[in-house]
């Protein structure tokens, strides 16, 4: 079995949530370290933390985290690492829909081998 090899880069992060068939603008400060994705962020709905994991599953970069509205609910996103982006969906409540995340700058990067552990 190969081991894939992934990069992803730890600073800002742009992109957009879908809602009910509108895209709406978000900008998040992500950091990528031994398997644990943190961060924080601002949308059309406020201030937000971001707090979980990421592992590669069968050459896969797959990331997953908590985005928690400053004094308000929480969403959970899921989502892969395609051609340089974080693509995926969010959740909360029942209520789903897609999601789209791209480095808006670099200030690092960070390599994973596909041996990360959780």
């Amino acid at each position: 079995m190969s081991e894939a090899r992934v990069e992803l880069t730890s600073g800002v992060w742009a992109g957009h949530y879908q809602q009910q068939g509108r895209a709406f603008p978000q900008k998040m400060t992500l950091e990528f370290a031994d398997g644990l994705v943190r961060g924080d962020g601002v949308d059309a709905i406020g201030t937000f933390t971001c707090d979980g994991e990421y592992r590669v599953d069968r050459g896969t970069l797959r990331l997953g985290w908590v985005k928690t509205y400053d004094g308000a609910h929480s969403v959970l996103y899921l989502g892969a690492l395609e051609r340089g982006a974080i693509v995926g969906t969010w959740n909360v409540d029942g209520w789903k829909d897609a999601f789209a995340l791209e480095p808006a700058r670099t200030m690092g990067t960070m390599k994973s081998e596909g041996t990360t552990k959780r």
